[in-house]
């Protein structure tokens, strides 16, 4: 059974396919967000490393700051958990954009807000997801998303309860962070990935990488 230990000491070329999983996963998510929007998306070089939950609520702006959440359980040969992060003013950004509304708006979310934001972030995740398919062969099923808007440290609080029900090392993560921009405003969204007991043993298996 693979354990996080094991995961923090991947090789330089695992490390490596892991990083061009996360490239492909987010070029995936760009192109079907460019599709929602019809207009021109850009994306940094995705960052991928592996972090305590804790570092990760600082990259999104520290515990006391408003995210919103779009978190996806994931099903199949190498179960696990996909999460989306944007502060609060990027999710306001986004949904303003995706339903033509005012850019400058930043009421409280409405139902048609959250239901933007949830599709987007199902797209998303699902691109990523799809990414991992691709490149390991393994069948990965997404299930329903959920929507979260709350302090970033309470969203993950929530989420380390969802991983008490699994295998899954809650105190630490596989990372992607990724920043798009479009629409001549910045979108800044970050990719948490966290994998069950198992799961990085068994992708880096079918990738004939696991030694």
């Amino acid at each position: 059974m693979a354990t996080m230990e094991a995961i923090g000491n991947l090789n330089a070329i695992q490390r490596d396919v892991i990083r061009e999983i996360g490239n492909i996963g987010a070029g995936n998510a760009v192109t079907a967000l460019a599709t929602m929007l019809n207009d021109k998306i850009e994306m940094s070089i995705p960052t991928v490393g592996l972090m305590k939950l804790s570092e990760f609520t600082n990259m999104v702006g520290g515990p006391e700051t408003v995210s919103v959440c779009v978190y996806l359980p994931v099903d199949g040969e190498a179960p696990g958990h996909v999460a989306f992060f944007t502060p609060e003013l990027g999710a306001h950004t986004l949904a303003n954009r995706l339903l033509g509304r005012d850019m400058s708006e930043c009421d409280e979310f409405d139902d048609m807000a959250c239901s933007a934001l949830m599709e987007v972030g199902n797209i998303l995740a699902s691109s990523y997801l799809v990414a991992l398919c691709e490149l390991t062969g393994l069948n990965l099923l997404s299930s329903p998303p959920a929507l979260a808007i709350d302090y970033t440290a309470a969203i993950l609080d929530s989420l380390a309860g969802y991983l008490a029900y699994t295998e899954a090392d809650e105190d630490q993560a596989i990372t992607i962070l990724t920043q798009i921009q479009g629409c001549e405003h910045l979108i800044e969204g970050m990719f948490l990935y966290i994998p069950t007991a198992g799961s990085m043993r068994t992708m880096l298996r079918a990738l004939n990488m696991e030694g």
